[in-house]
């Protein structure tokens, strides 16, 4: 909201005696909610549970299974993102058989604690963590989504843990050129922007170039919150030989997980990194030749 009055006034600085016209629509942002009670994915079951992560906090977490899953997504939201806004993604991430893990991050929601960079990076690894020695998910069949700024958390978990399969969603390069874009350089003529040292530091572009598994990067031809041009940047960057960039046509910065497009390439993933786990698996249980 602050940003959003800061480029208010700045346009007023520029415009003079223009005017600006407001209305109903640029009041209104109606958001359907969701909770555990009105869940109502057919063939799907949702526990609401809690995680613990860094400084005995607990974080509040769904668990989305179905009977024929074969893999599993780990989501990280955008930083707007609350678990009892997320009907679309609920849809979005399980429509191929996989089983999901959506959390409110810290301050968020029902979780616990106080929002940090540092402790939403350990926290992410800690919610990896569950998945994986808790609930016993298999490395090779975890996929991490990041959607916004959940892509640099997505990306974090991919540089320090191993999953099978990355997706980043409206990702941005770094905080400063995601700055740069929002606030454009007439508007800093007339105001001090000034970036705090934890958030400079985020670097999607040295995470991916650091990716060995598949990736999925996703944009919107239309988004005025990430520039496409970083996804495409991400995508060019990325190390991954197995990597895909899929730009919405009219695409905006929410609502691309359920277009055709983007399930496509999903599907596909999914598929490759089940094909992956699979053949990993029949490696390993065939042992060594020549025994």
């Amino acid at each position: 909201m602050r940003l959003v009055l800061l480029l208010l006034c700045g346009s007023l600085v520029l415009t003079a005696c223009s005017a600006i016209s407001i209305g109903e629509q640029d009041v209104f942002f109606p958001k359907p909610s969701v909770t555990p009670h009105t869940f109502d994915l057919e063939g799907i079951r949702l526990s609401d549970t809690t995680v613990p992560v860094a400084d005995s906090v607990n974080v509040n977490a769904w668990h989305l299974t179905q009977a024929d899953a074969q893999a599993t997504v780990l989501f990280f939201g955008g930083n707007g993102f609350y678990l009892v806004q997320s009907r679309s993604y609920l849809r979005a991430l399980t429509r191929p058989s996989v089983n999901a893990l959506l959390w409110d991050y810290r301050g968020y929601g029902r979780s616990e604690g106080e929002p940090s960079v540092t402790a939403f990076r350990e926290d992410a690894i800690a919610v990896y963590d569950h998945l994986v020695e808790v609930r016993g998910v298999n490395p090779k069949r975890l996929l991490v989504w990041g959607h916004s700024l959940g892509s640099f958390l997505a990306a974090h978990v991919a540089t320090e843990r191993d999953v099978g399969g990355v997706v980043l969603e409206n990702p941005a390069t770094t905080v400063d050129d995601w700055v740069g874009h929002l606030i454009p350089w007439y508007v800093r003529l007339f105001l001090g922007v000034d970036v705090d040292p934890a958030l400079r530091a985020e670097s999607n572009v040295e995470q991916v170039r650091a990716l060995e598994v598949p990736l999925l990067v996703v944009a919107g031809a239309e988004d005025n919150v990430t520039d496409p041009a970083m996804a495409r940047r991400l995508h060019r960057e990325a190390g991954s030989k197995d990597k895909e960039l899929v730009v919405v046509d009219d695409g905006a910065h929410n609502g691309l997980a359920e277009t055709e497009t983007v399930q496509a390439a999903y599907r596909a993933l999914v598929g490759t990194v089940v094909q992956t786990a699979a053949a990993s698996q029949a490696v390993t249980e065939e042992g060594p030749r020549g025994e």
